[in-house]
């Protein structure tokens, strides 16, 4: 049993984590923004703390007297009005929040960084921890802020930081209140709005498993290692994987005609544009569009060795998944 603080615990993947190492039997310290709904934990015996990746000194308070460290908290976001808030948190921040556990004394931190880090091979072929960034033409800015946090995290270990960084796939289970891209597709699916589909492939993932992958990279991973959270199977084209929800949810026209990517980006470009005008978060964006035409998969092997990362079916995860939605009046 251990001190831990979780970072991000309301979030999709990091409410999972909480979960689980309360069942773990550990002492669980979650920092919440001043104010957040703390709904999502409602139930949970943890300890409060409330902190802001972009106050420093909040983080040193937060990180007293713990002995582990799981770093969840970034923003995720297509498009924010200040371009630079990616990297005021996702990188900025981070480097605060793995200052502050250094200086603190913390025995060992989990750091959450992305699939988004690393390079897309394309082709069919499968990315590995080792595998270049190269997603330049489509690099948001949270693509970059998870690709810079990435490599400045992997930099501290030489200055005597304790991480292990973990990289998730796209997460798919139960929970998912906000709800995420991966959700909102399940959710426009059981709305019957998914009767198209586009060309490239996502890395699906249970979102359990992705929990389990943080703390077996606690137990067992490796200072300075990267793991990827991911699954084998669930690569997929996007149209295999939309078929596959709506056969589970028993909806009907699922993913039949194909949307072409000149046209989606011919899209996202006047959705920017009208943004600018209008002051509204686009539907997408240009980058954004060319960064889901891409068949980004991944090889998750490492961890599974190494950790033992679980590989539950695709399949149980959506179900589970459309179940949770359903049960709780989204759909």
């Amino acid at each position: 049993m251990s001190k831990v603080l979780i970072t991000g615990a309301t979030g999709f993947i990091g409410n999972h984590v909480t979960r689980l190492c309360l069942e773990r039997g550990d002492q669980v310290r979650v920092m919440v923004m001043p104010g957040e709904d703390r709904t999502p934990l409602q139930g949970m015996d943890v300890e409060f703390v409330e902190g802001n990746l972009l106050d420093p000194a909040s983080l040193v308070r937060a990180v007293q007297g713990v002995q582990q460290l799981y770093h969840l908290a970034a923003l995720f976001a297509i498009w924010t009005k200040d371009p630079d808030l990616h990297f005021k948190i996702n990188v900025d921040g981070a480097r605060a929040m793995m200052e502050a556990a250094r200086a603190a004394g913390v025995e060992k931190i989990v750091f959450t960084s992305s699939v988004a880090a690393i390079g897309i091979v394309g082709n069919g072929g499968f990315a590995t921890e080792e595998t270049a960034f190269n997603s330049w033409p489509w690099a948001s800015e949270y693509i970059l802020s998870k690709f810079i946090s990435h490599q400045m995290v992997k930099g501290m270990v030489g200055d005597g930081l304790p991480v292990t960084m973990v990289m998730p796939g796209m997460p798919f289970g139960p929970g998912d209140r906000m709800p995420t891209p991966t959700g909102t597709m399940i959710l426009r699916t059981l709305e019957g709005k998914m009767k198209n589909y586009w060309d490239g492939g996502v890395c699906a993932v249970d979102v359990r498993d992705v929990a389990a992958g943080h703390v077996l990279a606690m137990e067992k991973g490796r200072i300075g290692a990267s793991y990827i959270l991911a699954n084998k199977d669930g690569n997929m084209p996007n149209k295999d994987l939309l078929t596959m929800i709506g056969k589970i949810a028993g909806v009907s026209n699922v993913a039949q005609t194909e949307v072409s990517g000149n046209m989606m980006l011919r899209v996202a470009k006047f959705a920017e544009l009208w943004s600018k005008i209008s002051g509204r978060a686009p539907v997408t964006t240009y980058k954004n569009t060319r960064y889901v035409l891409q068949h980004g998969y991944v090889d998750p092997a490492k961890a599974v060795q190494e950790l033992g990362l679980p590989q539950t079916p695709i399949e149980t995860a959506v179900a589970d998944s459309v179940k949770w939605f359903r049960d709780n009046g989204y759909a």
